[in-house]
């Protein structure tokens, strides 16, 4: 990151931030806001996770994530328009992100011009290698999926059905009551975490500058070498952890959907005319 800038204003009559306060955020894209959000000192913010009690820690996080998210994001998207042959998009070129007490008043705003590094032949075979990797992972879960004998579908995929009772079926049965809440309470559990292909995605390319880096750090001696080696051991395992959490979060989802397509099932035998299969 290069040109990086802060802004920090205290409202007259107060000197410190108040535990608990209401603060809103948002982080700016060439001036369009892409996230944005309220929350309270103190409570996890969802971007970072962060509880910390001041403004200015709190921005501190937010801006770093998301002017890492800009420059990762882009590259991704270049990698995937050249191997799919299309056009390719344009690069962020400035990230802000404003903090705001609850009067609106801005408590924080940092901004920086994003510096993004070219890929070169090698990060382009890197990814293909990545994209080889992920189609046989994809396809060594389908294979353990038919020896077991499963009944639900791929952990990050809906098996949500469309599905409208027919004139047969007996509205006021609880059944169908049932079949709603179960594919409602999956939907939910999917919207609440991030898609798993996605974190797949970034915990492979986290590994990869984790890999670069530890290289780096090995011919020098220089702490900010050893900072950012941390840094990027941070990122892997939050990656890490995150893919986990959401693979778990979609397998949920998706007994779920088994459970309530076995409701469905049976409520419709129970319905079906005699003689009928």
């Amino acid at each position: 990151m290069h040109d990086v800038s802060d802004t920090t204003e205290a409202r007259s009559g107060t000197s410190a931030d108040e535990p608990g306060e209401s603060y809103t955020w948002e982080v700016v894209h060439d001036g369009a806001t892409v996230e944005s959000g309220e929350t309270r000192l103190g409570e996890a913010h969802p971007l970072t996770g962060s509880t910390a009690g001041q403004h200015y820690e709190i921005a501190c996080g937010v801006f770093e994530q998301a002017c890492d998210s800009a420059v990762e994001e882009h590259r991704y998207e270049v990698m995937m328009a050249r191997v799919e042959e299309r056009a390719e998009p344009r690069p962020v070129t400035v990230v802000t992100v404003n903090l705001r007490y609850a009067d609106g008043s801005i408590a924080v705003s940092m901004t920086a011009h994003p510096r993004h590094r070219p890929i070169t032949d090698t990060d382009m075979a890197e990814y293909r290698d990545y994209l080889e990797w992920a189609e046989a992972d994809h396809r060594r879960f389908l294979e353990q999926k038919a020896l077991n004998d499963e009944t639900f579908d791929l952990p990050w995929e809906s098996t949500e059905e469309d599905w409208t009772p027919d004139e047969t079926i007996d509205q006021s049965d609880p059944r169908l009551a049932r079949i709603a809440e179960l594919e409602a309470e999956a939907a939910d559990i999917r919207s609440e975490v991030f898609d798993p292909d996605h974190c797949r995605e970034l915990q492979f390319r986290a590994e990869q500058k984790l890999r670069a880096t530890q290289a780096a750090a090995a011919a020098s001696d220089d702490t900010a070498a050893g900072r950012e080696l941390a840094h990027r051991i941070e990122r892997v395992t939050r990656w890490t952890t995150l893919l986990a959490e959401t693979t778990a979060a979609y397998l949920q989802a998706a007994a779920l959907d088994a459970e309530a397509a076995h409701v469905r099932r049976a409520l419709q035998a129970d319905t079906q005319p005699a003689g009928l299969s």
